[in-house]
């Protein structure tokens, strides 16, 4: 057996195509087996590809028993804990990959040429599944990494063939392919063009490079550019205005025979939903089938029978959070009769005006105005509820669809369903609705036309032609069919997704690229925001949009909207993208979308899809936050959940700030409130996350984040049955701003004490200060860094290392939790210190890891340099020190050098080497006395007092008495000088002075 997984994943066994799981996430879930051949635990699986399901474990037997049942039960091996695919069994593209990804000069240019053509697309083309967090990251990991493979190959390839221009050029423009903005790229393309006496080729080069970059990237290609570009013609051609294509011309001829085409057969089908539609209520058929297969036609020809008595509409994928948005669309589509008129108008204002109101929208009313609606509409004659695509369709038009089918006869309306078979098993709601309805549905499994529907089909597009090999090819798939008759080649060497690739390569190249936009949107497209993401010139993008009808790739919707003519032309324009180029096009619409999401809510659950398809984190959040609430005020409490989680993961990805907080709190509290009052098994969870959400809000001073997050947790608590807590809580959310202003005089009166003593100023002051924001803080129930910062200097300063080092412990803890980066590295440099001088040496080495690390990510230049010589004094490594001395010297930061040879020398003089410990001493005066560092000063002359010597100016009787009790010293500094007095004195007695 041999697996495929660059492009559309692709298993064969005995050289035949196997046919996978129809199941995205089942295919994902053999993806990633076949791509990492381990062990891997049932648990990891399930948070990767089912973290929100309500039995992640058991859709993990499911999906095994659909790859079991595939690729035959010894593929898979698993047992309690683990899974894993037997290798043995299998060979995977990747694995030849990877083998040569270690050196890729090594390889020889015939190996190099068989790797490179195992690159079909990328890596799990169609798999990204953007909803599953952590695969999704997974999969854009190794597409990253088989992305910089690739490129090394293709470099290795062209520069091999160095000698073959021709060669060498098809590798430089699929590297060009791979990641357009890339400007030495475009660059080697254009001189091996020029190399090949091609500079008309090299100037359209030159000139689509300089488009990329400027609409897409805003920025200008550099001089290197302009410096490849002397050889080439200064007229380029402008490629907004080349909508010709000789490939083109006479493509759309025949379209009127498409467009005429009747609808062919599909006798029994039709006999099997009249029967679901005429026995006892309720009246529902569910047609089930692949992509392509038909059912949209077969939708739309049932719909023909009841006119202007029914609603229509498609689910789709990346608005999969609208709430109702499948029952919204249908309103929007469907035709005004005077029976219903104001029902119809009345309901459509009801659901769109919400998105924009602060008023919660019930679930009763959109279920009453839904149901009066289809009953007033039926008083006409039976009514069609037609719903395609139901794969994708939200919980909440689940809901409303299961209500309607329970609560109205089945002699008033009929409903028709369409899903793809397999993707609907991803779908938990959907799954839901359809197991609900059990024996109720009559469920009809569309397959391919018989060999006489499609040989009358082919006839009908193609009258003149023998049409036996077009038959014989499609395998009864109209949609296939459909287009090899447009294609009007050989059918025998075309697959369906080459046929389309082709038929978009033929079209003008500005109409490829606005179909490349296109595509980025999904289904529903509107023209002015593809436009404006184009950049395209308005009367050139019209010509271009009729150019795309005419060649049958779009098709006009109201509203100015336009949609590809089916999914599978949408995705072949889609794939023909890089991932680089689709992530940032993704962004640019994100962008684009989110300009009006405020003002329409509706928008705002693309604006999360194409966020987080770029990786737009922060515009994620934001929309995930405003598509949640907008959830929430339509009583759609499955979709906001669904939503928040999907935000909270964005949140995660940011760095602490007020921002960040600011959105996750407005998260959680859509995840509080979309599950108050009904049983939830997450709410410890969620008070324990709020709960430190607050206090990193109140180390910000945010009092109406710090009022939101009580405010939820009275919410959560009273759900718990815990009143006391519940009023506890009301109560800190009034009294929040209060506290934020006493929070914020907190932390001025404990920075200013920290300032003090950091500099050995005004000490009597610093005390009052530091006392001042302790009783204050007490008072009020706070905590702050800077609080329990002062604390700790005040105590080191006393001399208490003890609670010094309890406190300055406490402030790390603070500022590690709301990652203040700042906070945290001088912290870390006071903890390091104090361990050092309580003689705890693994613990001062400790801290000096933690700090050099951190000191190397943020760019404080002194304190690695001071962890390196923390380390080295701990370890006794005098050569290291020696070294970590010099690097500190060379960031100049004369206060820390004065304070760490101060500690070498007294390490020295208890060690017994004097000599040594007066030249540290010596040294630490010198720097100290360049910047008036009183403590430094006193500590170097005491401790050389103490071994005979004298550094600096001599110190006089006088000053040593005066340094033993002076406050303006560290206990440290008086300790040494008093070890020193006592020692003169004890001299001095001993020589009868």
């Amino acid at each position: 057996m041999h697996a495929e997984l660059f492009g559309h994943m692709r298993v064969k066994l005995n050289g035949q195509a196997v046919d996978l799981p129809a199941s995205k996430k089942t295919r994902g879930l053999l993806g990633y087996l076949l791509s990492s051949p381990r062990p891997h635990s049932r648990s990891e699986l399930c948070d990767l590809l089912w973290e929100d399901a309500e039995d992640p474990r058991g859709a993990l037997r499911w999906s095994l028993s659909k790859l079991r049942t595939t690729l035959g039960p010894e593929t898979i091996l698993a047992n309690r804990n683990t899974v894993e695919l037997n290798a043995a069994a299998i060979d995977v593209d990747v694995a030849l990959i990877d083998a040569a990804s270690g050196d890729v000069e090594s390889n020889t240019t015939d190996k190099l040429l068989a790797i490179e053509m195992l690159y079909r697309g990328e890596f799990l083309n169609g798999l990204e599944l953007s909803d599953c967090y952590g695969f999704y990251e997974w999969c854009q990991s190794e597409r990253s990494r088989y992305g910089r493979l690739r490129a090394k190959i293709l470099d290795t390839l062209i520069s091999r063939h160095s000698d073959q221009p021709s060669a060498a050029l098809e590798y430089a423009h699929k590297l060009v392919g791979m990641n357009p903005f890339e400007e030495p790229a475009h660059i080697r393309v254009i001189e091996l063009l020029l190399a090949l006496g091609r500079p008309e080729d090299a100037a359209v080069q030159a000139a689509q490079c300089r488009k990329i970059f400027q609409l897409e990237l805003g920025v200008e290609p550099s001089q290197a550019l302009d410096q490849a570009c002397k050889a080439v013609p200064l007229h380029a051609p402008n490629l907004q205005t080349s909508c010709e294509n000789p490939q083109t011309k006479g493509d759309a001829s025949g379209s009127d025979a498409f467009d005429q085409a009747r609808f062919i057969g599909r006798e029994e089908e039709r006999r099997l939903i009249r029967s679901a539609f005429g026995g006892s209520s309720p009246a529902v058929a569910l047609i089930v089938g692949a992509p392509g297969i038909g059912k949209t036609a077969l939708l739309s020809e049932i719909g023909k029978e009841y006119g202007t008595r029914r609603l229509s509409a498609r689910a789709i994928e990346v608005e999969r959070s609208r709430p109702f948005g499948v029952w919204m669309d249908a309103l929007d589509q469907s035709a005004e009769t005077e029976v219903v008129s104001d029902i119809q108008h009345k309901l459509r204002d009801m659901l769109h005006a919400r998105s924009g109101s602060s008023e919660t929208l019930t679930e009763q009313q959109v279920f009453d105005g839904f149901r009066n609606l289809l009953t007033d509409l039926s008083q006409l004659g039976p009514v069609l509820i037609a719903l395609d695509d139901l794969q994708w369709m939200e919980a909440s038009s689940c809901a409303l669809l299961s209500y309607l089918i329970r609560h109205l006869s089945g002699d008033q309306v009929h409903f028709c369903l369409a899903a793809r078979a397999g993707e609907v098993d991803d779908n938990e709601a959907v799954q839901t609705l359809i197991s609900g309805l059990g024996s109720d549905a009559q469920r009809i499994a569309l397959t391919g036309l018989s060999e006489i529907e499609a040989s009358a089909l082919a006839h009908a597009l193609r009258p003149a032609t023998d049409v036996s090999g077009l038959v014989r090819e499609a395998q009864g798939n109209p949609f296939y069919l459909m287009e090899l008759a447009r294609a009007n080649n050989d059918p025998t060497t075309v697959s369906l997704q080459e046929s389309l690739s082709n038929r978009i390569e033929r079209l003008s190249q500005a109409a490829v690229s606005f179909a490349s936009w296109a595509s980025i949107f999904g289904r529903s497209i509107p023209i002015d925001i593809v436009i404006e993401a184009s950049g395209m010139d308005i009367h050139i993008a019209l010509d271009v949009i009729e150019e795309l009808e005419n060649h049958e790739v779009i098709r006009p919707l109201p509203a100015g909207s336009i949609e590809f003519i089916h999914d599978l032309v949408k995705d072949a324009a889609y794939e023909r993208l890089s991932n680089t180029r689709r992530r940032l096009m993704h962004g640019q619409v994100a962008e684009l979308l989110a300009m009006e999401m405020t003002a329409n809510p509706d928008r705002a659950a693309r604006v999360l899809h194409h966020s987080a398809m770029s990786d737009h984190h922060i515009l994620a959040a934001r929309a995930a936050v405003i598509a949640g609430q907008n959830a929430l005020r339509s009583f759609a409490n499955s979709e906001a959940s669904e939503l928040a989680r999907k935000g909270l993961f964005h949140t995660g990805k940011l760095n602490v700030g007020s921002e960040r907080i600011s959105l996750t709190v407005s998260l959680l509290g859509v995840q509080v409130l979309s599950s108050s009052g009904i049983s939830n098994s997450n709410a410890p969870n969620l008070v324990s996350d709020l709960s430190s959400l607050i206090s990193k809000a109140s180390q910000h001073a945010m009092a109406d984040e710090v009022a939101q997050g009580e405010y939820l947790l009275s919410v959560l608590f009273q759900d718990l049955g815990d009143l006391e807590a519940a009023v506890a809580a009301t109560t800190r959310a009034a009294d929040a701003a209060r506290r934020m202003d006493a929070q914020k005089k907190v932390r001025q009166l404990a920075n200013s004490a920290r300032c003090l003593l950091e500099l050995g100023r005004d000490i009597p002051k610093a005390t009052d200060l530091s006392h001042d924001a302790d009783q204050l803080a007490q008072q009020e129930g706070l905590s702050d860094i800077e609080v329990s910062w002062s604390r700790g200097l005040l105590a080191y300063w006393e001399g208490d290392l003890v609670r010094a080092a309890a406190e300055i412990e406490k402030a790390l803890e603070l500022a590690s939790d709301i990652e203040d980066r700042w906070r945290e590295c001088k912290c870390l440099t006071w903890a390091a210190m104090i361990a050092l001088e309580q003689n705890l040496t693994d613990t001062a080495i400790g801290y000096a890891t933690d700090l050099g690390k951190l000191a190397t990510k943020i760019g404080e230049g002194a304190m690695g340099p001071l962890s390196r010589a923390i380390i080295a004094i701990s370890q006794q490594n005098d050569q290291e020190f020696t070294a970590a001395i010099r690097a500190l010297e060379a960031t100049d930061d004369k206060s820390r050098l004065a304070y760490i040879l101060n500690i070498a020398a007294e390490r020295e003089r208890k060690n017994g080497d004097a000599s040594r410990a007066v030249d540290f001493a010596r040294k630490a005066y010198e720097f100290a006395n360049e910047i008036g560092n009183k403590n430094e000063k006193a500590f170097a002359q005491s401790l050389a007092l103490l071994l005979g010597e004298e550094v600096g100016n001599p110190v006089t009787p006088a000053e040593l008495d005066e340094w033993s009790s002076s406050s303006k010293l560290t206990a440290r500094a008086r300790q040494i000088a008093r070890t020193a007095n006592q020692s003169r004195r004890k001299m001095t007695k001993g020589k009868g002075l």
